[in-house]
């Protein structure tokens, strides 16, 4: 608009330097020297506008070039930009490939590794505590002593422990053989030790009822009798 504006300004100062030229009676109103000024003067304000609308066309010119480089710049930035997440979402979408493989890899080693485990362990050695010795043995012979001999190994264990005060190992290993071999033979003295084993804690209340459940478990048994006498020794 301005360019426009400007343009209409140099037009005007064009037909009227014109007009002062070519009209009737001009030299009868304006001397020679006063006419000549007049049309100098005139062409030094139409050359200034010249200028300054080419100044301002020049400014107009390089503002839109630069708007027209960053419009340009904007599309290949967007351009590139959409380049890179479709390149992103491909390398996401191989990484979730792999690293499903991977886990089904794991596990599936896992569950080999699993079962070779327990094949081997079918046939490795075991240790075992035999009259207070920790020992070697195989797993067959293991078995075959767990049968007639670990109600007397639990049995032991807990009266060494008892011996020691360590009463509260003392009650758990009794109270293993008494929940494995409820009808073997030391069942009655292993439960009577763990009377014994809560009343030394401190324990009295436990000690009671444990004491009491001798005489009614095993009521034939010489732990029977001997848990009467510590009942009634036994404070309330």
């Amino acid at each position: 608009m301005k360019a426009m504006g400007a343009r209409r300004t140099l037009s005007g100062l064009g037909v009227a330097v014109v007009l002062l030229a070519a009209a009737p009676g001009a030299h009868a109103l304006f001397s020679d020297d006063e006419a000549r000024k007049a049309i100098l003067d005139v062409r030094g304000r139409v050359q200034v506008l010249q200028q300054q609308t080419n100044e301002r066309l020049d400014e107009l010119s390089r503002r839109l070039e630069r708007l027209e480089q960053t419009s340009r710049g904007q599309l290949e930035l967007q351009s590139q930009l959409d380049t890179m997440r479709q390149e992103i979402a491909r390398l996401r979408g191989q990484l979730e490939v792999q690293t499903h493989e991977l886990a089904t890899m794991q596990r599936q080693l896992r569950d080999q590794m699993a079962t070779v485990d327990t094949r081997i362990k079918r046939f490795e050695p075991v240790s075992t505590q035999i009259d207070g010795r920790t020992v070697t043995v195989d797993q067959s012979e293991q078995r075959a002593f767990d049968s007639p001999y670990m109600p007397s190994v639990l049995f032991w264990i807990g009266s060494s422990q008892f011996a020691l005060k360590d009463y509260k190992s003392a009650i758990a290993s009794h109270q293993a053989l008494i929940g494995q071999y409820p009808d073997n033979p030391r069942a009655a003295d292993a439960l009577l030790n763990v009377g014994y084993a809560q009343a030394e804690s401190g324990d009295r209340r436990a000690a009671r009822a444990t004491l009491e459940s001798v005489s009614s478990r095993y009521p034939d048994s010489q732990a029977a009798a001997l848990a009467k006498e510590r009942l009634a020794s036994l404070p309330r």
